[in-house]
Parts: C-alpha cells; structure tokens; sequence
C-alpha cells in the first residue's frame, strides 16, 4: 500500500515509511520543506512515522519519530532522571484516575493541576486543551519532544483497542523502572566519579605547582639528575605550557569525531565496534535490550500488532548496529519466521529463550516483560561489578603517580646530597 504525493510550496521531497493506529504499514513520498513538517504532514492523515528520509539519495540522510521534530531525537534520548520520575508520578497518576471512570479531559486536568514540575505541568496542561479541543491524546503527544518516543503511538493503540488506563499503568510501570534503574546507575557512580576528579586535580596541582619548585631547586644545586626526574619535570613543563593548547587539542578531537560520527555509515561501524568492547558493549547491550523488550510488552498488551510492536520498541534502541539487526528481525518475521529465531542476534540468549516460551505457550507480552525485567537486573549487576573493579584501580593508578612523584623527586635530593659530601 503506497501513500500519495502532497505537495507543500518548493519542499524537499521525503520517502517514509508509516503506521496507523492498527498497524497497517503505508510507504510512499511526501513534499514537505522539511523533516519536522513531512512528520507533522503525515500525522495530520493518522499516520505514525516510521522511517522518514529524503528522496534523493545523494541528500543528507534524516530520520524523524513520530514523537519529536527533526533535530530533537538526541534532546529526547537525554532525559534526565528527576524528568523521568515526574513523568512516571504523572502517568500513575492518570492511569488511576482513568481505572476509577473519570474522563480522559478530566483526569488529564487533574493530573496537570497536581504537579509541581512547571514543565510538566504545562505540557499535560497543553494535551488537556488539545483534548477538549477535539484532538486525539496521541496525536497531542506526538507533538511534544519532551515525551519517550514510543509515548504516542502505544497511546493511539490504546484509543484504538480502548484500553487506556491499562496502558498508562503500564507506561508508568516502565517508566518508574528506567528511572530507579539510571538512579542505582548513578549513585553507583557517585564514588569513582569523586575519586576521578581527586585524582585528576591532585595530579594536576603536583605537576604544576610542587614539580616546577623542586625543578627550580635542583637546577641551582646542579650535577646530575636522575632520568626518572627529568621525565617528571619534562611533563610538568608540558602541562604548565601548554595545558591549554592540550585541552584545545581534547575539544577538537572529540568535535571532529562527533562531526565524523554524523555519516550513517560510520556511526553504525562504530556503535557494532562499541558492542565489542570489553564491559561497555555487554552493558550498553543489555540496556537495549531491556529498552526493547520491556515497550514491546507494552505494546503487545495495549492491542498493538506483533510487527508494529517491533517497530515501536525499536525506537527506544539508540545503538545503530543494534537496529539493523532489529528490522532484520521484522523482515523475518514478516515473513512467517519466529519471533525469537529473528531476535536471536539482537537480543541475549535468556530473552530470546523467554520469547520462544511465550509464543509456544501463547503468552509472549508476559514473557517479553519478564525479559525485560532480567535484563534491567543484568545491567545493575554489570554497572555494580564494574564499579568494584573500577574503585581499586583508580586508586591504584593515582597511588602510582604519587608514588612515581616521591621517588623521582627523592632521587633528586639523594643525589644533590651525595654531590655535596663528595
């Protein structure tokens, strides 16, 4: 089934690829000045994006959600903790008063009038208008970039099946577990992220401020002076000098890799090498997987279709390699093949081993949400075994440089006085 053609004065014009609410896939080419207004275009025809890219391949690759702008997918990636508890405080909150048959403008009323966060407040006061306004809830909210990516189109699955108040208690649900988890995540952090910066400024302030003194002393005793010393005082004069050119040199380095990055190429390559890394690429894994595995149960559960609900879930995946992998998945599975065969190289072995159950027992939204449980704990144990390892290294590290300090410096001074009595 192909979209047709709207024309929008002198645009660009965009291949997508879309869903409706029941999961009806719709490719075909949009005129539109540019990503945000082909996606705006699109959800005007009740049309969730998918995919959205420019027509001629030569153009500069853009995808758009159907949750944010062009632009403004990393700013939805970012949100912080505190941002996601309010949103979890706020969707319970709805969720129970939808279950006790309060309407949908009501309760989004009382919902907004009861939070303290002004930026949420104003938001849900914004869907409330919008709603008593005549408009859909999911379309309001595919209109706010503030919101997870999958926010609006579980919710236009829920306006479809009418199963609302289930659906925004099981939002809140994952969005309570995301942020207890990046709270434990953080707080684990805490300690060696105080350590790192002791350890930083007090390496720092030895060579450029206790080095340079020593140096000026042993060079007014004269004789020789040790290799371990020389090398001590070379890097000191290095970071007095041209601490800034190096710290210039860091800033650049990470814009040009950051620019290099922006390839869709490139950064897919990259993300599959990060996947490789020695703990970075099982965590990072494991928290993609729990991501998708925990707004797939969502998903199913809110009446959402199996290759629709992959496709929602994959939004929650920022690793590029990752999401290959993942719409190779659906391709498999549009196909005929099995759920858990298809995800099998995107997911870890105990989440495809829970998906098999529970399409061979006809139960895979539970199975998929108990696989996403396991994975959130998996990441728990990852972040808190590489933090007992990380503490004692730091502290061994920082230990050396000092101890590397006393004895070049020790050095020195036996051997000024051993010149001396000679």
């Amino acid at each position: 089934m192909s979209g047709g053609v709207g024309a929008v004065g002198q645009g660009v014009t965009w291949r997508y690829e879309a869903a409706d609410a029941h999961g009806t896939t719709t490719r075909g080419e949009i005129e539109a000045a540019s990503a945000g207004e082909a996606a705006d275009l699109l959800r005007r025809r009740a049309l969730w994006v998918i995919e959205l890219e420019p027509a001629n391949s030569g153009a500069t690759a853009a995808r758009a959600t159907p949750l944010a702008f062009a632009g403004l997918r990393q700013r939805v990636a970012r949100r912080t903790t505190g941002g996601d508890a309010a949103l979890a405080m706020l969707t319970r909150s709805i969720a129970t008063l939808l279950a006790a048959g309060v309407p949908l403008e009501r309760a989004l009323a009382f919902a907004a009038a009861g939070e303290t966060d002004p930026r949420w407040r104003d938001i849900f006061g914004g869907l409330q208008e919008a709603v008593r306004g005549g408009a859909s809830l999911s379309d309001a909210a595919s209109r706010v970039a503030a919101l997870p990516r999958t926010y609006a189109p579980l919710l236009a699955a829920a306006e479809a099946s009418g199963r609302m108040a289930d659906t925004f208690a099981r939002l809140a649900d994952d969005l309570e577990q995301r942020s207890q988890l990046q709270a434990r995540v953080r707080a684990a952090l805490v300690y060696p992220t105080v350590l790192a910066l002791a350890a930083t400024v007090g390496t720092a302030v030895i060579l450029v401020v206790v080095v340079p003194r020593f140096a000026d002393l042993i060079a007014d005793a004269g004789g020789a002076v040790p290799a371990s010393t020389r090398a001590l005082i070379a890097a000191s004069a290095l970071l007095s000098r041209f601490g800034w050119l190096l710290a210039g040199a860091v800033v650049l380095v990470v814009a040009s890799l950051r620019q290099w990055l922006q390839e869709p190429s490139r950064r897919r390559a990259f993300h599959a090498a990060r996947l490789r890394w020695p703990l970075v690429g099982r965590l990072e894994g494991q928290h993609a997987a729990a991501g998708y595995l925990s707004t797939l149960a969502i998903a199913l559960e809110a009446g959402v279709p199996l290759l629709r609900a992959m496709t929602v879930a994959r939004g929650t995946v920022g690793n590029d390699a990752i999401v290959v992998q993942l719409e190779r998945a659906e391709e498999v599975v549009r196909d005929g093949g099995s759920v858990a065969q298809a995800l099998s190289g995107a997911l870890p072995p105990l989440a495809t081993r829970l998906l098999e159950a529970g399409e061979q027992g006809g139960a895979l939204a539970p199975l998929a949400h108990r696989a996403a449980t396991a994975a959130h704990d998996q990441v728990q144990r990852v972040i808190t075994g590489a933090v007992a390892l990380i503490e004692p290294v730091m502290i061994l590290g920082f230990g050396g440089v000092v101890a590397f300090v006393a004895l070049a410096l020790l050095q020195a001074i036996y051997g000024i006085n051993a010149g001396s009595f000679s």
